[in-house]
């Protein structure tokens, strides 16, 4: 954000690209940044264009064997499930008229898979 210094998590994401992952902040997921070019963007992006983006630890699950069905047929393979939740918010800046849980998404994604999922009908 405005006034913080990220020189030293910049640094250790150019050094380890592969345990970060960089979002634009925008609605609908997807064009996110993985491995190298993580570091890639984050040495291209001036310090104004990086606040448009969200620089987040890479969250690296155990596989599982999974069972996946894609036009009628059925694949078992290694994959990884990912939980969304969702939730509602509604304030004025003076008061808070709604904040609850609206839902959850449980996606389903084959191994080496980064982007989609079955929500998104990646193939």
């Amino acid at each position: 954000g405005p006034g913080e210094d990220d020189a030293s998590i910049i640094q250790e994401a150019c050094k380890a690209p592969h345990k970060f992952v960089l979002k634009p902040q925008r609605e609908g997921g997807g064009n996110n940044f993985y491995g190298q070019d993580v570091a890639t963007q984050l040495r291209k992006l001036s310090r104004e264009e990086r606040g448009a983006y969200i620089l987040m630890q890479r969250i690296l699950p155990q596989l599982q064997t999974s069972v996946m069905t894609r036009g009628g047929q059925v694949q078992v393979m290694p994959g990884l499930s990912e939980f969304g939740f969702y939730s509602v918010f509604l304030g004025d800046g003076r008061k808070v008229h709604l904040s609850e849980h609206a839902g959850h998404l449980v996606r389903t994604k084959a191994e080496g898979v980064d982007e989609g999922g079955v929500a998104a009908a990646t193939r």
